[in-house]
């Protein structure tokens, strides 16, 4: 195993660093030499901490060492401290750290047993893996494990409103993650993703897409979209009343859903919040401008009316076949690609194609849109419509999201509730758990639950996406301990290499991160601009209102829609 020089340089720092609790300091003799070494003939090498460790501060590798074996030590000295309960948490952690080697040997006894092979064989085979040399490194590997977990579970605990909204030593979750809470309603539709004008589905596709819109709009006896949802989504979230959870810029959800939603914020929401702070979504200026021409599209209400009136029609008024019963001339499947098949994200409007709009309670004014009419959920919410889908067939899916952005990541209040106290991490009944006037607040942990488990699972959900966003946790930890002089650096070029490589490294990160999110833009476009291109072979929708009659002489030879025989 190659360990040398790693353990060369965990001995070295111990001189070179100083922590505020440490009484162990490594020793050097009066020369100031740390280790001496005998040559065959007895001469004796003395090494300072210089020499053994300088080459190490010279390049980022020594130094990112150098970085984990200070960290190394912060959480031994913070497990090493006198107190009556550390001391109890260490026995506890050296005890569950016994228990895992013993399941250790029990692996290799078993190895041992089904592969005829010698037991101290097996038990170094797995000592390797671990990559220690023997039972008393392995016992310390998981005892190391363990107090790691549990310094920075401490540090989380005791920093938590600093990793929400950020602070000296590190970024924000709210900031940083932008959270948005979101629900949506999924229709499943059989039509490929890559039929960008001539997408067919079926008969009860078309009627299924016309009833979920129908009970939207309508909301009869004050139906909410979770209701909706509950009954017709076709995902594992219609348990949830169609809760899709937390959406942040690290969740992989497909661009249309997530882009589009980000697209809707930076370009067309009107809010005077979200415009104040949409740059934090980070939309590339060529995306702005791409959006910005290609418009927020809409899908007036007629066109669900109309997939349901033309849901089973195949053949003409007569019975006849049209167009030798190309399915790509069927009504419902040219309504669906002139308003349907759209991979960017649309608004529903109450628009009748044959005059006047439908006058149902899910269409509202909405100020975000500069007043205009769109469907809505049951609280005002715009809802989002776009065609999306990944992979195909059982390993996948293609359909239409219906979507409700229920809480914004660039609005600080909605309801009275802040979006710190929307993201708490406390369950009802206790404490800290945001309330007003003794009344708790809906917050994500009680958003359509209402039993303790579930708010234990929801506060769960929060807690690990706050205390995983930041990848360099230990950084911050290091920082702030610099900071407070609880750790102090002997050298001060050390402490210059250290606290630089830390944010050189930060910034890299930063940007691959701002690299790849462009990436990811301009892919999404190029699909978008490569849609436009396809949509310009459509099927006109005049041919969905002629194919029974055949009126205007479209389907006769030499109309619009005739195909030839």
């Amino acid at each position: 195993m190659n360990r040398t020089k790693f353990a060369i340089a965990s001995f070295a720092l111990a001189t070179l660093v100083t922590l505020s609790a440490c009484s162990n300091p490594v020793t050097e003799n009066g020369d100031g030499y740390l280790i001496t070494m005998k040559d065959k003939d007895g001469n004796s090498t003395g090494y300072t901490a210089d020499q053994l460790f300088g080459n190490y501060r010279e390049n980022e590798f020594g130094v990112s060492k150098f970085v984990e074996s200070v960290t190394e030590l912060v959480i031994r000295n913070q497990i090493n401290q006198e107190d009556a309960e550390t001391q109890a948490l260490k026995a506890e952690i050296l005890r569950k750290a016994d228990i895992s080697v013993d399941g250790v040997k029990e692996t290799a006894r078993n190895n041992a047993s089904t592969n005829g092979t010698n037991y101290n064989d097996e038990l170094n085979t797995l000592l390797e893996s671990y990559n220690v040399e023997d039972l008393e490194e392995l016992k310390d590997y998981f005892a190391y494990r363990t107090m790691k977990q549990e310094v920075e579970d401490r540090y989380f605990d005791d920093n938590l409103s600093s990793f929400v909204l950020g602070d000296d030593f590190g970024p924000g979750y709210l900031n940083e993650r932008l959270p948005y809470h979101v629900k949506h309603i999924l229709v499943k539709v059989s039509a490929a993703g890559a039929d960008l004008y001539n997408g067919r589905i079926t008969e009860a596709e078309a009627k299924k897409l016309y009833a979920v819109a129908n009970r939207l709009a309508v909301q009869r006896n004050g139906e909410t979209f979770g209701e909706v949802a509950r009954e017709m989504s076709e995902d594992g979230s219609k348990e949830q009343f169609g809760d899709l959870g937390i959406m942040s810029k690290a969740t992989s959800f497909v661009n249309e859903f997530k882009l589009g939603i980000y697209a809707y914020d930076s370009v067309f929401n009107q809010n005077e919040e979200v415009v104040e702070k949409r740059d934090h979504l980070n939309v590339p200026e060529t995306a702005l401008d791409y959006f910005d021409e290609l418009g927020l599209a809409t899908i007036p209400f007629h066109a669900f009316v109309s997939l349901d009136q033309y849901a089973n029609v195949t053949k003409d008024i007569n019975g006849n076949p049209v167009n030798n019963n190309d399915s790509l001339y069927y009504p419902r499947n040219i309504i669906f690609n002139e308003y349907f098949n759209r991979h960017n994200i649309a608004v529903v409007t109450p628009e009748s194609l044959g005059g006047g709009n439908f006058n149902y309670d899910g269409f509202r004014n909405v100020p975000e849109l500069n007043n205009q009419t769109v469907l809505t959920d049951e609280n005002g919410k715009v809802i989002l419509v776009v065609r999306a889908g990944t992979g195909s067939g059982d390993s996948g899916y293609q359909g239409i999201h219906f979507i409700v952005v229920e809480r914004s990541a660039l609005v600080d209040v909605q309801d009275g509730v802040s979006l710190e106290e929307y993201y708490t991490t406390e369950i009802p009944g206790t404490p800290n758990y945001p309330t007003n006037n003794g009344e708790d607040l809906v917050t994500f942990v009680n958003y359509n639950v209402s039993t303790t488990a579930n708010y234990k699972t929801r506060a769960e959900t929060v807690t690990n996406e706050i205390r995983n966003f930041d990848r360099f946790f230990n950084f911050r930890m290091l920082e702030q301990l610099i900071a407070e002089q609880a750790l102090t650096f002997v050298d001060a070029d050390l402490e210059s290499a250290v606290l630089n490589y830390m944010d050189v490294t930060r910034r890299s990160a930063t940007f691959d991160q701002n690299l790849q999110e462009i990436n990811t833009w301009n892919t999404y476009i190029e699909f978008l601009q490569y849609q436009a291109f396809q949509r310009e072979r459509l099927v006109d929708t005049g041919c969905a209102y002629a194919y029974q009659t055949n009126e205007g002489g479209l389907y006769t030879q030499g109309g619009a829609c005739y195909v030839q025989q």
